[in-house]
């Protein structure tokens, strides 16, 4: 399927809703402060990637701007991310007891190199590239945030 630059941050967009879930998740889940801080913290950064495509998206002209996807659409884009890039819900209570912040470090810098792949095989509509390359950088640099955390 080919993508708008509306459509990919339409996607982009309930990714980073998908991630906060995750997230919140997690740090609902844990008991060890660390993690719980360390979750909210991750929290916080998705919020921010949401309103920096949210910012994009109500940038688009007009002549880039098709129709908003369906529930549906979404949901199938969105299904595809889920099973390509989110652990499992056993996974995320697993790291959440273990009491190791490694492990949601790396989980998150996990998803954060998937959603780069995953971004990287849309193929957007001619003059719409430049759309998925700054996500794609924009992901780019909240992996080397989370990095940034380890060191």
């Amino acid at each position: 399927m080919t993508y708008s630059a509306d459509n990919v941050l339409q996607i982009a967009m309930q990714m980073e809703r998908l991630g906060q879930i995750l997230y919140e998740s997690l740090a609902h889940r844990s008991d060890n402060e660390q993690i719980t801080a360390l979750a909210a913290k991750l929290v916080e950064e998705e919020k921010k990637h949401l309103w920096t495509f949210q910012r994009m998206y109500y940038s688009l002209s007009i002549d880039r701007c098709g129709p908003k996807m369906t529930e549906e659409q979404l949901t199938t884009a969105a299904g595809k991310f889920y099973k390509l890039i989110l652990p499992s819900i056993g996974e995320v209570r697993r790291i959440a007891l273990s009491e190791d912040t490694s492990r949601v470090l790396a989980m998150a810098m996990q998803m954060e190199s998937d959603s780069i792949a995953f971004y990287l095989t849309m193929t957007a509509s001619p003059g719409d590239a430049s759309v998925i390359r700054n996500i794609v950088e924009e992901e780019k640099k909240h992996l080397a945030a989370l990095r940034k955390l380890i060191y």
